[in-house]
């Protein structure tokens, strides 16, 4: 289709004029994880394999299929399978080696990756659609009794991968998709034990890495009833720890609608900080260090109000919205995260037409805004350190930024979970560039409920002293020439250390832990606390002593909150100065406003940053 560019005007306000926000850029380059490199091959993948004719068309928009779910390992590869006749109840290791079956199961995903693609699929299965001679007695019919046979299927599954491409297996493997919410066929210790000899199994074969429990429910609610979800995921992890390679999660927000407003709910932004840190938390108290992360689903799911698979506009962009807004949080959190890909498809039939990024002919839906809006972005390009302002409020417009010194520009990227125009000021720290004129590229929603995404307005921003104007939920980025002798000379490294204690107990209106850090030298310094308690109680944290230092400059993140949800789960960030760090333990003390009758702070993060030389420029 032809794109409807309803080009509106930046709002830009004059000098002086009030600001909602101040967003600082320091002249500092943002290294997460050891690269400060932005990595599209990270962050740009969708679900699903492409269609052969749509594979071109993908990549135009500088997109691939990321996550190996349309196909037979979903639905009758298991169920077809005979038995071994020489080991019963067990697979035959030789169905498989058919080439007319490799053929019909893996042609399509060897299309995907022979047409100049960095191969990093995730390959997924149900794992709920087994042979009827597997005794499935204990498990509602649905799942093998014998653990063990139930771990062949996929060790052989993938050795037929293997035969048919001459090695070019997934990178990664996810043995079963969302089993938390199958809580009534399957426990999760089952659940554990099956990725167990899964893992074991592959690792013995193949280098593939193994990725679970796949959550669902269990990552968005996990505070509910006492975190009573998340102690089933720790026994998971305790199982499991030393046979995964990476702990996967799904992460979605929704739409509700009710007549001519709307709303979104969901995982995005707080839930799925305090979600992350929680695990990240709990896997550096067992092995003292952080567990790599993969986001395999999310974007947006449900819809309240209207029909979701309907052709509608604000369904559209809602869909636009959370895949930018999740990515937004997921560059912020790139230590933890390995990768993410976004429930987008290339094209699919009904009932999730709506998430496709083609139609039927082959021609762009506007969900295609989501990798229009990202597609600039490459790795010429690297993260400079942002800091949202410290004011004790819940934040609203989340910042990033990068610069490149191949296409001298640095690119300042806003979004706004307001339903109002938010005045920022973008403030460059000691004015180490001073840009005039720009460029801005937004996706909003106009008066009709339809996306609109305008490209490359130019603006001057000399003249508004630093002020833009973001429309109403818009992602926008901006961008200004820079010279690459103006751009930073210095990496900002950035490391987590956590708490040496999840789940505390909010006792009267304090929580203490302590965090121990390496004897070293730190130039700056910031701490995540999450909390969560019933919602009937109306609390926050008002202070933190840090070492009986009282500190009181924070924000809190967006928290969108779930639909239905009994429990806020909430994140604040503190600024902390690096000189009132001591080697060992460091205690922390955590004041709530108020006193509580029930609550938990889940997890404190001291992400540490130090100073070095960087030759990024060049």
């Amino acid at each position: 289709m032809e794109w409807i560019l309803a080009y509106f005007t930046l709002s830009l306000s004059i000098g002086g004029v009030y600001s909602d926000t101040t967003v600082t850029i320091h002249s500092q380059w943002l290294a997460q994880g050891g690269s400060a490199r932005y990595d599209s091959n990270r962050w740009n993948k969708h679900n699903g394999l492409d269609q052969e004719s749509l594979i071109p068309k993908c990549r135009s928009l500088r997109t691939d299929g990321g996550r190996w779910n349309n196909n037979g390992l979903s639905y009758r590869l298991f169920a077809d399978w005979p038995e071994d006749p020489n080991r019963s109840g067990y697979p035959d290791p030789s169905y498989l080696k058919n080439a007319t079956k490799q053929k019909e199961l893996f042609s399509v995903y060897l299309a995907n990756i022979n047409t100049g693609y960095e191969n990093d699929m995730i390959m997924m299965s149900e794992a709920l659609k087994w042979p009827n001679w597997l005794n499935q007695s204990e498990h509602a019919g649905q799942f093998p009794n014998n653990v063990d046979a139930a771990a062949e299927f996929m060790m052989l599954t993938v050795q037929g991968v293997y035969d048919f491409t001459k090695g070019q297996i997934p990178p990664y493997i996810e043995p079963m998709n969302e089993p938390d919410p199958k809580f009534n066929i399957l426990n999760f210790t089952t659940v554990a034990l099956f990725h167990k000899s899964v893992a074991e199994k592959l690792h013995a074969r193949f280098n593939i890495k193994v990725a679970g429990p796949t959550l669902d429910g269990f990552a968005r609610n996990s505070d509910r009833d006492n975190f009573t979800d998340w102690k089933k995921v720790a026994n998971f992890m305790d199982v499991t720890s030393d046979y995964l390679d990476v702990f996967s999660f799904h992460s979605y927000n929704s739409l509700i609608v009710s007549g001519k407003s709307h709303k979104f709910k969901g995982m995005n932004e707080a839930r799925l900080v305090a979600f992350v840190d929680l695990v990240e938390n709990y896997a550096y108290q067992k092995k003292r260090k952080i567990v790599p992360l993969v986001i395999s689903e999310y974007g947006r799911d449900t819809v309240i109000g209207i029909d979701k698979y309907a052709p509608s506009g604000i369904v559209d962009f809602s869909t636009i919205y959370h895949s930018n807004a999740h990515r937004f949080t997921q560059l912020g959190l790139r230590e933890y995260i390995d990768r993410a890909v976004v429930f987008l498809l290339a094209n699919i039939q009904n009932p999730y037409y709506n998430w496709s990024l083609f139609t039927n002919e082959g021609k762009p839906r506007r969900v295609t805004d989501v990798f229009e809006f990202w597609y600039k972005f490459t790795s010429d390009y690297s993260f400079i350190r942002t800091t949202s302002q410290y004011d004790g409020e819940e934040r609203t417009v989340s910042p990033l930024a990068m610069s490149s010194s191949e296409h001298n520009e640095t690119v300042i990227l806003l979004h706004s979970y307001s339903q109002e125009s938010q005045v920022v000021k973008l403030d460059f720290e000691d004015d180490w560039i001073k840009p005039t004129t720009g460029e801005a590229t937004c996706v909003t929603i106009k008066d009709d409920w339809y996306p609109i995404i305008t490209f490359n307005e130019p603006f001057d921003i000399q003249k508004t002293q630093g002020i833009v104007e973001l429309p109403p939920e818009a992602t926008c980025h901006f961008t200004f020439k820079t010279p690459s002798d103006q751009l930073p000379n210095v990496t900002l490294n950035e490391t987590t250390y956590y708490g040496a204690d999840t789940l505390i107990p909010i006792k009267g209106n304090i929580a203490t832990t302590i965090i121990s850090l390496p004897n070293g030298h730190y130039n700056s310094a910031r701490l995540r606390v999450s909390a969560s308690w019933p919602i009937n109680e109306t609390n926050g944290v008002s202070y933190l002593t840090f070492n009986l230092h009282p500190l009181d400059s924070f924000y809190k993140l967006y928290d969108a909150n779930m639909i239905g949800s009994t429990t806020y789960w909430e994140v604040w960030e503190f600024a902390v100065p690096a000189s009132l760090f001591v080697t060992g333990a460091n205690q922390i003390q955590v004041h709530f406003s108020k006193n509580m009758t029930a609550g938990y702070v889940s997890s404190i993060a001291l992400v540490t940053a130090k100073l070095v030389p960087s030759d990024l420029k060049s």
